[in-house]
């Protein structure tokens, strides 16, 4: 037996949480902000409803969330603290707060879908998460509007997955405990309706219920009652997108949704990851249309200037290109990246512990870089290097990387102990040609990552270029004429004997 709970605000649970305000109704707990006095933050807190405290097959299932979220490491998913009882048998999840609002509130406040430069950067951001799911094992079988929250501050399109209250393994599909079929009928696949098992192709029809509402404001199935659209689900034929739209849908983009929403499982794709890449195809091509419809566009950002970071490198360079022939020329964008312990008393890390720490916590976000064609070094110690070819996309390729660094930093930084940080430079390889000796004044990675300015990102100029204006990461760029040959200091800087 499971003790029922109807909180308010000012309570506090086990000594620890004490309850701020409710801000969410899942479909089994109430959700509060509270404040955790032992991590010294506030954090999302997950409470059985009453009405099912005493159904011991509700409260297995409240835990079951718990034990599928831990097992999904990913920017796009909401992060778990801990689950478990409380001192009074209290069942609570303790997730990480996210700041926001969700992609209803956002369609509801506007009136209308959303532009469609970001909804295909959120359509992408929530099937990167999406494929950490199902890699790990995990259907979500319940995204909708409601469980993708924007995030107040980040870039454009930046969301998170939230509520895995229905969340399951592959197979079977789990029934309501008076046996009936849980979901929301706006947005369930046909096999949910039927009582069919499901798997990540479930997931993905459900993406496709809510690429309607993202771009037009509405689903794509309408009804009186949740039987009229349990029967659209399973028979009507999905409506055209591009008939609710003033503005004209990106090439391919149709041919791309259709797919999604077949009714029958087996004529949808299999891959969520092929799902997302095909995507960021049609994005790249999008962004490129827009560029040049609108030649001349520039960025408001300037980095500063900052010697402290050159140092000379002993190879005669030839003289400086100028700016204008390295103005897009990127070829790729490199991540150098340290795990480093934060100075508070007790015990000190070495380098050993710390890539074990780093293996462990970051092997979803590296194991997605590497999935979209980076190359990744490391651990190898405190040490990563990643470096990602650009294809033509030096904008879309730097903000993919500064977020997959940004969300290294949220991860490591959540862990109690030890207490972590990242720090990291995120610079710009420019193509050197076929002479060797074409290299130049480099930047020490060293002092890079040593300078304690507050900000835990820094770029260099070509990178600061494309990155715009971002509040998730404070940039602090460095002046770089040109960069040098593959062949560098990194080797040896970043990876000491």
């Amino acid at each position: 037996m499971v003790t029922a709970f109807l909180g308010r605000a000012g309570d506090v649970l086990d000594d620890r949480y004490e309850l701020i305000e409710q801000i969410g109704v899942g479909g089994m707990g109430t959700v509060f902000r509270a404040w955790d006095r032992l991590t010294k933050r506030a954090v999302a807190l997950k409470l059985l409803k009453a009405e099912y405290a005493s159904n011991a097959q509700s409260a297995q299932r409240f835990l079951q969330e718990a034990r599928l979220v831990r097992l999904v490491m990913h920017p796009a998913v909401v992060q778990l603290h801990r689950f478990g009882r409380t001192g009074d048998g209290l069942l609570l999840i303790d997730m990480a707060l996210v700041e926001g609002e969700s992609l209803r509130d956002r369609v509801l406040r506007q009136g209308r879908g959303l532009d469609i430069t970001t909804g295909l950067q959120v359509l992408e951001n929530l099937l990167a998460g999406l494929s950490a799911c199902h890699d790990a094992g995990v259907i979500h079988c319940d995204v909708k509007p409601e469980n993708i929250m924007l995030l107040r501050g980040g870039t454009a399109g930046q969301c998170k997955l939230v509520d895995f209250g229905i969340a399951q393994a592959p197979g079977p599909i789990a029934m309501a405990d008076n046996a009936g079929i849980i979901g929301t009928p706006a947005y369930m696949s046909p096999e949910q309706v039927k009582g069919r098992p499901v798997d990540g192709r479930t997931d993905l029809y459900l993406v496709g219920c809510v690429a309607y509402e993202l771009l037009s404001g509405e689903p794509p199935f309408q009804g009186a009652t949740p039987v009229d659209l349990c029967h659209h689900q399973l028979s009507t034929p999905p409506p055209s997108l591009q008939d609710r739209l003033a503005d004209k849908l990106p090439d391919g983009f149709e041919s791309w949704l259709m797919p999604l929403l077949a009714k029958n499982p087996e004529h949808r794709p299999t891959s969520t990851r092929a799902v997302r890449d095909a995507l960021r195809l049609i994005r790249q091509r999008h962004k490129r249309a827009l560029e040049l419809q609108r030649p001349g566009m520039r960025h408001s950002l300037r980095p500063p200037s900052c010697d402290l970071l050159r140092r000379p490198v002993a190879v005669a360079a030839p003289p400086l290109p100028s700016r204008r022939e390295w103005a897009g020329d990127i070829e790729s964008v490199r991540a150098l990246i340290e795990v480093r312990q934060m100075q508070q008393s007790g015990m000190t890390y070495g380098p050993e512990a710390l890539e074990q720490i780093a293996r462990h916590i970051l092997a979803s976000a590296l194991n997605g870089l590497r999935e979209c064609g980076a190359e990744v070094s490391g651990p190898a110690g405190p040490h990563i290097e990643v470096r990602m070819a650009c294809h033509g996309d030096p904008r879309g390729v730097v903000a993919h990387m500064l977020d997959a660094v940004a969300g290294m930093h949220a991860q490591i930084s959540h862990i109690p102990e030890p207490k972590l940080e990242v720090r990291a430079a995120v610079v710009a390889d420019h193509p050197c040609g076929a002479d060797p000796s074409m290299v130049g004044p480099g930047l020490d990675p060293l002092a890079l990552l040593g300078l304690a300015s507050g900000s835990q990102i820094r770029v260099d100029e070509h990178v600061a270029r494309w990155a715009g204006r971002r509040a998730l990461v404070r940039l602090t760029s460095v002046p770089s004429a040109y960069r040098v040959a593959p062949t560098d200091v990194y080797a040896t800087s970043l990876y000491p004997v």
